[in-house]
């Protein structure tokens, strides 16, 4: 599923940063950007959005009090706010009325895109899901709210964020049991480099593992991603 963003800041070298972050992820693509308010309460109007990265501080976009309103009339948008933190009001304010994540002025690209990672896999986790939750399962996708900075997913040495959000991404849309072999041809890298994806995958409990018994040989091991 890819979902549909917009960007919301005044500035158009900050928005072109954005966007460059935004065209890095494979499941999240750039609808629009807006330098208002106004234009962005347009765009709001016309749906399908997911995500907005907003500067709260924009112009015709009054602070709290705007955000407050937008949460209310469009509860199924997502917010990641991306300005300064000279206020602490405004910054608690935020958090308290729900945004995904809040990024001070200056922040980094990677650090821009460890946040979208993140939302896409919270986003999914939230909203795919078919199966009853779990305490373990629900608490591994709010904590994704409180893990896209520095140490995200506490991945072990020779994970990259990049090649697991691919995976991710290629085992959700399948919806079956992959595996190593088959895992490894849709992201395009070795058999061995899969499987080791997939086993951190199913340690973590983010993936299932079964055994194709009908296989010739030794039975395959399959993996399926818990939704």
């Amino acid at each position: 599923m890819i979902l549909s963003c917009v960007i919301a800041d005044s500035s158009l070298d900050r928005q072109n940063q954005y966007a460059v972050a935004l065209s890095r992820s494979q499941n999240l693509r750039l609808r629009e950007t807006v330098t208002s308010g106004r234009e962005l309460e347009d765009c709001l109007q016309r749906g399908n959005v997911h995500l907005v990265l907003l500067d709260i501080f924009i112009e015709g976009w009054d602070g709290l009090n705007s955000l407050r309103e937008a949460r209310t009339r469009f509860p199924s948008i997502d917010w990641l706010i991306l300005s300064n933190g000279v206020d602490p009001d405004i910054v608690r304010g935020c958090i308290c009325l729900g945004v995904f994540d809040y990024l001070i002025k200056p922040f980094s690209t990677d650090r821009l895109e460890r946040a979208l990672v993140a939302y896409y896999h919270y986003h999914q986790g939230l909203t795919q899901r078919t199966n009853p939750w779990r305490q373990k399962d629900l608490d591994q996708i709010t904590g994704l709210r409180g893990r896209s900075h520095d140490g995200f997913e506490e991945y072990p040495k020779g994970i990259q964020v990049k090649l697991m959000e691919r995976l991710h991404s290629c085992m959700a849309e399948s919806g079956k049991a992959l595996s190593a072999s088959t895992a490894a041809t849709l992201v395009g890298v070795s058999r061995s480099t899969a499987r080791r994806y997939l086993e951190y995958l199913a340690a973590s409990g983010q993936a299932s593992f079964e055994y194709d018994i009908s296989s010739v040989g030794r039975p395959e091991k399959l993996y399926r991603l818990i939704l």
